[in-house]
């Protein structure tokens, strides 16, 4: 009789845990799906009864623009010295995979501003200076003196024989003497060992500031291709400080240069910001102003147009435009590095493709009677004064010159505007 209730019992037991087991699983795949449909809260809520550690990834997978709110939610589930704990545990393994990102932003989360900073120079190196920088500058609350601070930081890198970023370090806080003395000191030691050519490459960096913003705005080029923008800040602020150090008085070729230098970094600034209006306005649902931004955004890249920004101009066109848009999502899908977001936005650009055979209908132009009309051409932006000239697109009715406008759309095929589909319907009319 004994030998039989144990044997229930044990029964009884393993049934449970299959129940439990079954149970966290299915909890564990509605989390996942919750997740893919951008619902991150919801997610991080469900992830948060399984465990602290896969809440905390679930906050470092979080898109930037929600991150903040999912840590806020983490930290009210949970103890602040077990989310340090688990968030400094994390920092550990990202960094022994040697990623800087994702390892800094884990010391952040665990409110080691510094540690963030280190780890930036241990793991990225050179290139990761403005990153580091950015982490101290982001976190003020916690670093008393931003100079001192930054000086540790290059003392830490001259530690570890990272001689070049300790002088770039040191150059971020106007301490260009001590750079100097820092690359000199390395560059002898090298010499010394046998390393001509580094010690002649550290010896080069001394003079002028201008090598390290060439460094900076070709990290700028990089990061936007990657859609990486929070380095594209970072790198810009770096920049921004150094360019302002350019010697002036120069000869008149250097005068060029330095001119040359400001002006890329103007323009990338001026693309940050157009960039984030463009954001701000896709969230806020104002579609066709943020259309007007993609459009220009597209067009200031030229032939380098980042795969993101193409992805995020397809976002904004569905509703409107979304033959345009299919054909923007394969644009981005053929430049992301990323399999998975390329096949994402291919299947969005079928989605879209099926949209516009089967949601669209094709609009016929108007063409006013009225006189002493004069109002800007939505196409080449100047004037239309003369009424024979003037046409209207019939679905948000702003104006073109005719000519202009047929020839957009041979091109596009729709408004410039509000991006719906038109037709000519009288394509003999004189203009």
């Amino acid at each position: 009789m004994d030998i039989i209730t144990g044997l229930v019992v044990i029964g009884i037991i393993l049934v449970v845990i299959r129940k439990l087991w079954s149970s966290k699983n299915q909890r564990t795949q509605n989390a996942i799906n919750l997740e893919q449909q951008g619902r991150y809260l919801d997610a991080l809520d469900i992830y948060s009864r399984i465990s602290i550690s896969q809440a905390a990834d679930m906050v470092m997978r979080t898109p930037e623009a929600s991150q903040i709110l999912a840590l806020r939610s983490l930290e009210r589930k949970f103890s602040p010295r077990n989310v340090e704990r688990t968030f400094l545990n994390l920092a550990r393994i990202y960094s022994s995979k040697n990623d800087p990102h994702k390892s800094s932003k884990a010391y952040v989360f665990a409110r080691k501003p510094f540690a963030a900073a280190k780890a930036y120079i241990d793991v990225g190196g050179i290139d990761f200076i403005p990153a580091a920088i950015q982490v101290l500058d982001q976190n003020s609350q916690y670093i008393h003196d931003r100079d001192q601070a930054i000086r540790n930081l290059a003392r830490h890198a001259y530690a570890n024989q990272k001689f070049l970023e300790a002088s770039e370090l040191l150059r971020a806080i106007g301490a260009e003497e001590e750079a100097n003395t820092v690359l000199i000191a390395a560059a002898s030691e090298l010499k010394k060992q046998g390393f001509d050519s580094l010690a002649k490459q550290y010896l080069s960096t001394t003079s002028h500031p201008k090598k390290a913003i060439e460094r900076y705005i070709h990290d700028v080029e990089k990061s936007f291709i990657k859609g990486d923008i929070e380095q594209v800040r970072r790198s810009l602020s770096i920049t921004n400080e150094l360019v302002g150090k350019l010697n002036t008085e120069n000869e008149e070729e250097s005068k060029v240069e330095n001119n040359q230098l400001r002006e890329k970094i103007n323009e990338f600034d001026r693309r940050l910001k157009v960039l984030d209006s463009a954001r701000d306005l896709l969230r806020k649902k104002n579609l066709n102003q943020s259309v007007a931004l993609y459009e220009e955004l597209v067009e200031s890249f030229g032939e380098e147009v980042p795969g993101f920004i193409y992805a995020e101009a397809a976002l904004a066109n569905e509703e409107h435009n979304p033959s345009y848009s299919a054909s923007l999502y394969q644009q981005a899908s053929e430049l992301v590095s990323s399999k998975e977001a390329a096949k994402t936005f291919r299947t969005r650009a079928k989605r879209m493709e099926i949209a516009a055979v089967g949601g669209t209908s094709s609009l016929s132009m108007v063409f006013p009677s009225e006189e002493g009309v004069e109002e800007n051409c939505s196409v080449c932006r100047t004037k239309v004064s003369d009424i024979e000239t003037l046409v209207r697109c019939p679905e948000c009715g702003s104006p073109a010159h005719y000519a202009h406008l047929a020839e957009w759309l041979k091109i596009r095929g729709f408004c410039p505007i509000c991006k719906k589909k038109i037709k000519v319907k009288n394509p003999k009319r004189k203009f």
